[in-house]
């Protein structure tokens, strides 16, 4: 009997044994959600860590701390040139060679999602967040990748097309902030004076990654660029109009004739070297702007072009045939979490992704574009994410580009671009 004892003795406490260890080695696995092995997460996005610039130390120091904290895990970042970016995801993604995580434009985010190559995030992160974290992001950025109730994308480096201006140069000339067409025509003349080489507005031509004020122009006449079936519909008076206005800063000198030559990127460069007093460019390059400006970097100001801004940015996903999705996941989390937000904002002069982030700003005279910003996304627009829009700037930029250097008829030149854009997307 007492050997009996014994032996159930000896079966219960092995027993105790194994559930203490199967108990203490499921809280380790939760505690410790890193891999077993070395994993690396490659990542494609324009914005390269090992490079200067505000966005490119964020992003690196967000790496380091990602790296620090997840051992065994490293993220691999694979610079792109930005306007060919996604459609190099789209062909990898078909051949089973594309990144954990990629950073899509706006014109082909429908494409991706409609491929089936992002990963819900729902599936991921997002199944556990809070009411209240996802109010701290929702707006028009967060709803442009949702389809049919699922989240495929959180939106890093918001942009807009804006109106860049030297607030020393309109102050010295007595002029407000332009507001209207005319109002924009009538600054930049006053503002021009080739004898100390000041025009008064750039404007880029030759192939550009944001939106010409072409199109500005022709949504504040007839409200869209595109009929209801997505085709183009910018063969029109609004768009001759629009031609025509863009003509007459380069017919009187405002803008100079080499500026038909030149895209965002090198006039940006001239911009900061003191040679416009305003120019339309992405919201997100104006810390670069002000980094590298000749003259009293506070000047440097930003508002809505006039009628309204493109509203643009990044849409940055989990590729679906990943085989590291829950990882990709915790990184693309990680560049959205509050800290990360203060990030962007304070290093990489971006601005912020989250409501919570505004309240944790102090505003001076250097960075009050985050409250014209904050206006700008709020009023801007977009193209739909129920279509492809590949390929619009281009093909309107196209289009000026003729009538500028080869003196082309403007509703001809608008009637090649719409029939090159509907071909682009199969319309």
């Amino acid at each position: 009997m007492e050997e009996m004892m014994k032996k159930v003795s000896l079966v219960l406490l092995l027993a105790c044994l194994s559930v203490s260890m199967f108990a203490n080695g499921a809280s380790e696995t939760q505690k410790t959600p890193s891999p077993k092995k070395d994993v690396s997460i490659r990542m494609w996005t324009f914005v390269d860590p090992n490079a200067n610039g505000g966005r490119n130390k964020a992003l690196k120091q967000m790496i380091q701390e990602f790296e620090t904290d997840n051992p065994g895990v490293k993220i691999a970042v694979e610079p792109k040139t930005y306007s060919t970016m996604t459609a190099e995801f789209l062909a990898a993604a078909a051949t089973g060679s594309a990144p954990d995580i990629m950073w899509c434009s706006t014109g082909l985010l429908f494409s991706c999602i409609q491929g089936g190559l992002l990963e819900p995030l729902e599936n991921l992160f997002l199944k556990g967040w809070t009411p209240d974290q996802i109010a701290d992001i929702d707006d028009a950025f967060f709803k442009f990748g949702e389809r049919n109730g699922k989240h495929y994308t959180l939106s890093l480096s918001k942009n807009a097309v804006c109106l860049y201006y030297r607030s020393d140069l309109l102050k010295a000339a007595g002029c407000e902030v332009p507001t209207t067409w005319d109002d924009l025509y009538a600054t930049a003349k006053k503002l021009t004076n080739p004898e100390k080489g000041v025009y008064g507005l750039a404007i880029p031509v030759a192939k550009s990654g944001d939106y010409p004020i072409l199109t500005n122009y022709i949504i504040s006449k007839q409200g869209s660029l595109f009929h209801a079936d997505g085709t183009a519909d910018f063969a029109t008076p609004a768009g001759v109009e629009a031609m025509n206005y863009v003509k007459r800063f380069f017919d009187e000198g405002i803008t100079p004739a080499d500026c038909k030559n030149k895209d965002s990127e090198e006039m940006q460069l001239e911009f900061q070297a003191g040679k416009f007093a305003m120019m339309p460019l992405g919201f997100v390059r104006i810390g670069t702007n002000k980094a590298q400006a000749s003259f009293d970097r506070t000047t440097i100001k930003v508002a809505s072009i006039p009628t309204g801004s493109w509203i643009d940015g990044w849409h940055v996903g989990v590729w679906s045939g990943s085989k590291n999705k829950e990882i990709a996941g915790k990184f693309l989390e990680k560049m959205y979490s509050p800290e990360s937000d203060l990030l962007w904002v304070n290093v990489g002069a971006q601005a912020p992704v989250r409501k919570s982030t505004s309240k944790k700003i102090t505003i001076n005279d250097d960075n009050d574009y985050i409250t014209v910003a904050g206006t700008i996304f709020g009023t801007g627009y977009n193209v739909g994410n129920d279509k492809s829009y590949d390929g619009i700037k281009l093909s309107l930029l196209v289009a000026l580009q003729e009538v500028l250097t080869n003196n082309a008829d403007p509703l001809q030149a608008l009637k090649k671009a719409e029939l090159d854009f509907n071909k682009t997307n199969n319309r």
